[in-house]
């Protein structure tokens, strides 16, 4: 079965590469001067060439003005799916919050962010499987 493709358009990425080479360097510029544990070039090179690719995308994402068609594909699974995902965003919120709240009365450390992310995951994993059984 033939299937068609459209040639995706190199214009975004043109025009976000400039503006994510000056933010890269500047959050790269910022490191270096902040943090001691580098020297100060290997500093700014690791900084700005790991948020280039993210100020990359994000510039091609908000400077696109490419007009397409509109995708109408709301099947019940995505249906679900947001569900899942706006309820253990909220689950994600309330957990964040206490932690926060606990840290701050009890003068700890800081807490590491990887458990809200496996929390999150596991969250919306569940929930998604809960509401295709029930509703499915």
């Amino acid at each position: 079965m033939p299937t068609t493709t459209t040639a995706r358009p190199l214009r975004p990425w043109l025009l976000a590469a400039l503006p994510a080479l000056a933010l890269a360097a500047g959050v790269g510029a910022l490191a270096a001067r902040v943090r001691d544990d580098a020297p100060d070039a290997v500093t700014f090179t690791v900084f700005a060439a790991m948020t280039f690719g993210f100020f990359l995308a994000l510039g091609a994402i908000l400077l696109d003005r490419t007009e397409r068609p509109e995708q109408n594909e709301d099947s019940i699974e995505s249906q679900w799916a947001r569900e899942a995902s706006s309820r253990a965003f909220y689950d994600l919120l309330i957990a964040l919050a206490l932690v926060t709240f606990l840290t701050s009365v009890l003068d700890t450390g800081g807490v590491p962010l990887w458990p809200f992310v496996a929390l999150g995951l596991a969250d919306i994993s569940v929930r998604l499987v809960v509401l295709q059984r029930r509703e499915g």
